[in-house]
Order: structure tokens, then C-alpha cells, then sequence
């Protein structure tokens, strides 16, 4: 199995801008100028999310209204639309009659309760959502980074990128329009996708539901409001950490951390159906495979599931320790990489005749196959590797790409399957010194070949072309191979370490 210690450093002081036609390119970060080696990424948007661009949060900024008298009633409303119902409730213990203060306070005092309750039934050791969250998050310094998500539209030049205020800013080619999505009950955003066939939906999910928010084309508005948006939340159903479309776009998959339960949403009729898994205390993340002829999910323990999208019955699979932290299917969707949170360990699972995809005729269809050791390393005093916080297969071509929780380079690697899968290196990617890459996420649309983008800590968002003509054609043959052979395995044991 192979390791890091084939790739090659980048040298100190130079950001990595391209790849061209199988050849790297980077060059000093104060001369830095991708146009140098290619002209692929002139119509993408220059994105850098500067302090002064972020919001203030509400409360900060109360202070500089004058307060004005308005009825209580009204104050309530306002309340709840603008702060939800925790505020709400705090506004009527501050300036309600004293009979409702009181109904307030005994209101708290079951709420907190029923928390602490909670708290103690359950077997996680996380203290609180956010902790929880950021520790599922697939975002590196999810809690302190300016960018908490990016994603990008299938069908159009334009992303989304989610900002530690709370707000979604939605760049798009050749334009200087940036509408901002933000209202009071969307907070801590965790997880964006857009809706297939539609490129003016996007799906949000975040501590308090799923927002899914209606961006007119046409419209000047900097700032939509919340009449823009459906909301989608159920009581038991929080935080919601991973959300994705079928890739017809006619229901979205979400997870919850606290919720045992994966949740399918009829968007337009803000009705769900339930995939139970018995036994979890919370689920972690959905992905569903390129033709949505599957789906994985998986919990915040050993478990994930395979699910047959025809017959919704699923296989069960455990890891040995932690959770599954990332996971990405191949476009073809023969095949299916993961990485846990304790392991270092890029594993595959196949749903074609294995022996066109493992080198090794000791595999079986009921065991996972380690592909590459990512273990944490020094190569020429640079560290690199170690456990996984993301990881992301281009859904055109062969291209897969890892982000580290603790290193600071983004490994690219390119897959090969003749007839056996194969992870060969193509470059770390490495950004201005002291920058860490936060996020990634590769543009479905790109014409010229793949394209990464990746969010570092200093806000800045890059994107990084792998330029290859052939990519496109590559891609289609492989893909073309092996979904006129895939088909289901049994399975229900836990994959072999090394």
C-alpha cells in the first residue's frame, strides 16, 4: 500500500496554482498569477471574505438603535420572526405582566430539564451542539473559520459560500451582484447543496433545520428576505449536519446528529419519510452515489448503511474504531472511498465484479480494501498527512482530493482503474505561508478538465484547475464500463486493517 512520501513538496513560499497538461505550476505568493498558465478560470469569481464583509451579529449592534415603544404583541412577533422562539420567550419574561413572567420561567425551568435529561440518556460525551457540531463538520476549524462551507452550482459558474455571520454569499461569473442569504433562525450553518435541474435553489442545513432558500435570477435585491425561503424542521430532528439531492433533484436526504433517524424531505410538500437505524444516537452523513441508484449514510458510531434506492433496504457496515469522517463515490458509482476519524486509511468498497477492481484475489465482497496510507509523515522537514477532515471524488473525472485535519496541504490524487482501482499522486496543493486549507469542493460544470476549490483560514477562496483535454472522454469510457456491470453485494462485517 502506498503512502505520502511519493509526493512531492512544494517549495516554501510558493503558492501551487494549476496543473496543465500533467506538469504543476506554482509560483512565489506575491507574484502569484495563475493567468501566466492558463486562461480556464478568467470567468470564475475572485472571492476573499475579508473581516469588514462579514455582519455583525444582531445583538452586537442593538445598541446603536434608539429604542422606540411598540405594543407588546407586536414586540413578541417581531421577537419570534427575527430571534425565534427562545427569544421570544425571553421578551415576554423581560417586559410581560407578571402572571406571564412567571409562565415563562416555569417554561425554562422543563426546557432545561428535558435537556440535562437528554444530556445524561444519551451515550455521546460531546458537552453541546456546537462542539458536536464542529467535531462532525466536515470543515476544518469549523468553530473559528471565517468560511464554513462552500458549494458549487452544477450547472452555472457560481458557488455558495457560507460565512461564520451566519449568511450565504452567492458569487457567479462576470458578475458583481452578491446576494446574501441570512436570517435570524439560520444559524451555524454546517452544510450546502444545490438542487439538481434548478440553479436557483439551495439547501442549507444548520443548527436549527434545513433552509432551502428560492434565489430569483433576475432580481436586484442584495439582501432576500426570508419569504424566499421554506423551512424545513422537525422537533427531534437537530442538528442537521449533512444534507444531499438525488441527483434528480426530487427529494433531499438529511442527517442530524442527535437523530436516530435519516429523514427523506418532500421539499414541496414539507413532508418526510424515515430510514430508521436502530441502535444509533445520531447520524453524521448522506451521499448519495451519482445516479441516486444508492445512498450511503452514516452514524455518529461504528455503523453506516448502503442503501438500495429501488427497495430501500440496506446493508450494514461497521469500522473497527470511530465513525466514517468523509466519504465519495466514483462517478461511474461502482465504487465508494472512505476514510474514518481515528484511521489514516483510505478504504474501498466496490459494487462491480471485484475482481476487476482489487489487485488481490483474498478480498471479498463482505471486506473493505485499504488503498493508501496517509499517515502523518516528514518529507524534506515538511509535515504532511494524518487523519482525514474531508474528502471529495470530481464528479466528472478520475480526480480525488483529501483535506487533512492537522497538516496544511491539500493531496490530489489522480484514479486509475485498468482493471484494478489505483490512488497515483498528482501534487499537494499548498496556499500563502501560514494559511490552512478549511474546505473543499470540486465544480461539477468545469469544461476544461477538474477544478478545486479550496477555502483557507485567512478567508481567501482558491480554485485550482487540473487542466486536461482528455479528461472529459476519460472520464465518460470508465464510467460507461462499469455501470453496465454494477450490481449489490452482500456484506455485513467490519472492514480488516492493514
Amino acid at each position: 500500500m502506498n503512502n505520502l512520501s511519493i509526493f512531492e513538496v512544494p517549495t516554501y513560499g510558493e503558492v501551487t496554482l494549476c496543473e496543465v497538461d500533467g506538469k504543476v505550476h506554482s509560483m512565489h505568493y506575491e507574484f502569484a498569477n495563475i493567468a501566466a498558465f492558463t486562461n480556464s478560470l478568467e470567468t470564475h469569481p475572485n472571492i476573499h471574505i475579508t473581516p469588514n464583509l462579514l455582519h455583525r451579529r444582531s445583538d452586537e449592534g442593538k445598541s446603536v438603535f434608539v429604542t422606540v415603544d411598540e405594543p407588546f404583541l407586536k414586540r413578541l412577533i417581531h421577537a419570534y420572526y427575527e430571534h425565534g422562539m427562545i427569544e421570544m420567550l425571553n421578551t415576554a419574561e423581560e417586559f410581560g405582566p407578571s402572571y406571564l413572567k412567571n409562565i415563562v420561567s416555569v417554561v425554562f425551568l422543563v426546557l432545561n430539564g428535558v435537556k440535562i435529561l437528554r444530556n445524561k440518556l444519551t451515550s455521546t460525551t460531546i458537552e453541546n451542539d456546537l462542539t458536536l457540531m464542529s467535531c462532525i463538520s466536515h470543515t476544518r476549524f469549523w468553530m473559528t473559520s471565517s468560511i464554513r462551507c462552500i458549494a458549487w452550482d452544477s450547472y452555472d459558474i457560481k458557488i455558495a459560500v457560507a460565512t461564520c455571520d451566519d449568511a450565504i454569499r452567492i458569487y457567479s461569473h462576470n458578475s458583481n451582484f452578491i446576494p446574501i442569504l441570512k436570517c435570524k433562525q439560520q444559524k451555524n450553518i454546517t452544510c450546502l447543496a444545490w438542487r439538481p435541474f434548478s440553479n436557483s435553489e439551495l439547501a442549507v442545513g444548520c443548527e436549527n433545520g434545513i433552509f432551502v432558500w428560492n434565489i430569483d435570477q433576475t432580481s436586484m435585491i442584495t439582501r432576500p428576505s426570508i419569504n424566499n425561503a421554506s423551512i424545513l424542521r422537525r422537533i427531534n430532528h437537530v442538528p442537521v449536519v449533512s444534507i444531499a439531492w438525488s441527483p434528480t433533484g426530487d427529494i433531499l436526504a438529511s442527517a442530524a446528529a442527535r437523530d436516530p433517524s435519516i429523514l427523506i424531505w418532500h421539499v414541496e410538500r414539507n413532508e418526510t419519510s424515515t430510514l430508521s437505524m436502530p441502535g444509533s444516537h445520531g447520524n453524521c452523513l448522506v451521499k448519495w452515489s451519482p445516479r441516486g441508484n444508492k445512498l450511503l449514510t452514516a452514524t455518529v458510531e461504528r455503523v453506516f448503511r448502503i442503501w438500495n434506492c429501488e427497495t430501500w433496504t440496506s446493508e450494514r457496515w461497521n469500522v473497527l474504531t470511530g465513525r466514517i469522517q468523509a466519504c465519495c463515490w466514483s462517478p461511474c458509482e461502482g465504487i465508494v472511498l472512505f476514510v474514518s476519524n481515528t484511521e489514516p486509511i483510505i478504504y474501498a468498497l466496490s459494487f462491480t465484479h471485484l475482481e476487476m477492481i482489487f489487485a488481490t484475489s483474498e478480498n471479498s465482497a463482505t471486506l473493505a480494501t485499504p488503498l493508501y496510507d496517509l499517515s502523518r509523515g516528514e518529507i524534506d522537514g515538511v509535515i504532511i498527512g494524518g487523519t482525514v477532515q474531508n474528502m471529495e471524488w470530481d464528479p466528472r473525472n478520475n480526480i480525488v482530493a483529501v483535506l487533512f485535519q492537522d497538516t496544511n496541504y491539500v493531496a490530489i490524487f489522480k484514479v486509475t482503474i485498468d482493471p484494478t482501482i489505483h490512488l497515483n499522486p498528482c501534487c499537494l496543493v499548498a496556499g500563502v505561508p501560514d494559511e490552512k486549507p478549511v474546505c473543499i469542493s470540486f465544480q461539477g460544470n468545469f469544461e476544461h478538465g477538474a477544478c478545486l476549490s479550496i477555502g483557507w483560514s485567512s478567508g481567501r477562496v482558491q480554485h485550482f484547475p487540473i487542466v486536461r483535454p482528455e479528461a472529459t472522454t476519460s472520464s465518460s469510457i470508465i464510467s460507461k464500463e462499469f455501470y453496465n456491470s454494477s450490481s449489490f453485494h452482500n456484506s455485513g462485517t467490519s472492514f480488516k486493517s492493514p
